[in-house]
């Protein structure tokens, strides 16, 4: 037997990075200076708003999707135009670890930062957020590792190659900046790497290795980003035929046009504009809360032979679609311009609905309802829309969690019971109503220790009756699950169990009944229905 062995050098970096707070600014009205303590970085993402931030004499335009690094030397003034602007302000401190190396820190020199793709960099931030307030060492610990993964996000696309790397020099950057301002302004034109390298007073070959290196892609690649991004804004404006947007985005081919399109955005020219309509015709099955809260009614609504419909969201006139049926291709009756899904279907039911009209899928790994209402945003055209109510609901969160102060330190546990089983959603899933229970409001936990769990980060866990009897929680929220009854109410028999009526939430009048679909739902007209059941309850 050989045994050969490798021997990973990992080296700590030079400087290490803590974050001290985040906050949340939202809709701030009046120009002002974002209050940093002295000594302290801050990164600053703008999730919605105009304006503009001004630093050491230099003024950058913000907006949507705008990042900018605010150093401690450099006081930082807000300018705002329209009506107002929200953004995420993450205070963080650097540490010199290794004064052999100097201390070097690997922040990138400029003010302004790529953040792409926004949506992954905003899933991280409302990640770190969320858990800023836990006190469970591990869920710190989670929020720790989040922050260190945004500034690698982040600094892995902001290196200044010049100084990290010394690999371009102070004539050849500003070459390659040249040759970039040239391709903005003329993408309409036929442009060539020799062309650009030429401008940018390069030879060929290293041209597009320094391009590259500067932007993160080929000149080609960036080209075509541009295009693509001025084909988007002319497909939402009218009914120009797909030959004069390719036209005007500087394609000469419609049909290079169109497989670019679809390589980039996920969907052809002609679907994309059929979901940028202003009401356009949608089906999404149990995704119904995101296009409500969008201001889009669906065609159709989720519909379950044994938990019925989504009755929160009062879709009274909507006709209905039994998921149980199996047989997408009746969605047709229904002259959808697309269909939503969930990644969770088998592949046969994502070809009928492609039988039917262009079909989008969101990744069924997410938990982050934020995550997903922007996904939806986007591809419908209402992105700005998304972040309003994502805003709304963050105040809300926030409200209601100083309300319930006055239950800090009280145990909370959520049961779904049904006639077989008892489960118990956890804190560590994140999963459905628990996200907001524990995340967004804070509430206390109660676990139950399972000889079994391994740390498990399993959405519910089902209890035995001896389980059952250990749960000492303070306050106790139950739904009643009939997918395994035989008869009306059978899965209501456990109020009639003596284990039932010794628990002290029982005991002490603490048990308090929510509704099945609102609460097993993930959307924010749900997650805010929920905050009101809380509030209800315990405030």
């Amino acid at each position: 037997m050989e045994e050969h062995n490798s021997e990973l050098m990992i080296t700590a970096p030079a400087a290490q990075y803590s974050l001290q707070t985040i906050r949340f600014i939202r809709n701030a009205k009046r120009d002002h200076r974002p209050v940093i303590p002295e000594n302290f970085y801050a990164l600053l993402l703008v999730t919605r708003g105009r304006g503009s931030i001004h630093m050491k004499g230099e003024a950058f335009a913000m907006g949507t999707g705008k990042c900018f690094l605010l150093r401690p030397e450099a006081s930082a003034a807000l300018e705002l135009e329209g009506e107002g602007i929200s953004y995420y302000l993450l205070i963080f401190g650097l540490q010199s670890v290794k004064e052999d190396k100097g201390g070097k820190s690997l922040l990138p020199a400029k003010a302004e930062l790529a953040c792409t793709p926004f949506a992954r960099v905003l899933e991280l931030i409302e990640d770190i957020y969320g858990c800023t307030h836990e006190q469970e060492e591990l869920r710190q610990f989670h929020c720790y590792v989040r922050f260190q993964e945004l500034l690698l996000l982040l600094i892995s696309q902001n290196q200044d190659h010049a100084a990290v790397n010394g690999k371009i020099g102070s004539v050849e950057s500003e070459g390659i900046d040249q040759s970039i301002r040239h391709i903005q302004q003329h993408y309409r034109n036929v442009l060539t790497v020799e062309e650009l390298a030429d401008l940018a007073g390069i030879d060929r070959w290293k041209y597009t290795r320094l391009f590259k290196e500067k932007t993160g892609l080929v000149p080609l690649q960036y080209l075509n980003g541009i295009r693509i991004e001025q084909a988007k804004r002319r497909l939402t404006r009218g009914e120009e035929r797909l030959s004069e947007v390719a036209e005007h985005a500087g394609f000469t081919n419609e049909y290079y046009f169109n497989r670019r399109f679809k390589q980039m955005v996920g969907v052809s020219p002609g679907q994309f504009r059929r979901s940028h309509r202003d009401q356009p015709r949608v089906a999404a099955p149990f995704l119904e809360d995101f296009l409500v809260a969008l201001d889009i009614l669906p065609i159709v609504q989720y519909s379950h032979a044994k938990w019925g419909k989504q009755d929160y969201l009062a879709l009274h006139h909507v006709p209905t679609f039994d998921e149980l049926s199996e047989d997408f291709t009746a969605l047709s009756a229904h002259n959808p311009d697309f269909i939503i899904l969930r990644d969770r279907y088998e592949n046969s039911e994502y070809v009928q609905c492609r039988s039917v009209s262009p079909l989008c899928v969101l990744d069924e790994h997410s938990d982050n309802w934020r995550a997903l209402l922007r996904m939806v945003g986007s591809y419908v055209g209402r992105s700005e829309r998304a972040e309003e109510v994502i805003a709304g609901y963050e105040a809300k969160a926030s409200e209601a969690r100083t309300k319930l102060s006055s239950v800090s330190g009280e145990t909370v546990a959520f049961l779904r019971i049904s006639a077989d089983f008892v489960h118990q959603y956890t804190d560590t899933g994140r999963g459905f109503a628990t996200a907001v229970l524990y995340g967004d409001l804070g509430l206390c936990p109660h676990r139950i220790q399972k000889a079994e769990s391994g740390g498990s980060t399993a959405r519910m866990t089902r209890l035995s009756l001896d389980e059952l009897s250990m749960l000492t929680a303070d306050h106790l929220f139950v739904t009643f699950d009939k997918w395994h009854s035989q008869a009306d109410g059978e899965e209501r028999a456990l109020l009639q169990h003596p284990l039932w009526s010794a628990l002290p939430a029982v005991r002490n009048n603490r048990v308090y009944e929510v509704d099945f679909m609102t609460w097993m739902n993930y959307g924010v007209i749900s997650n805010t229905k929920k905050i009101d059941d809380i509030l209800h309850a315990l405030a």
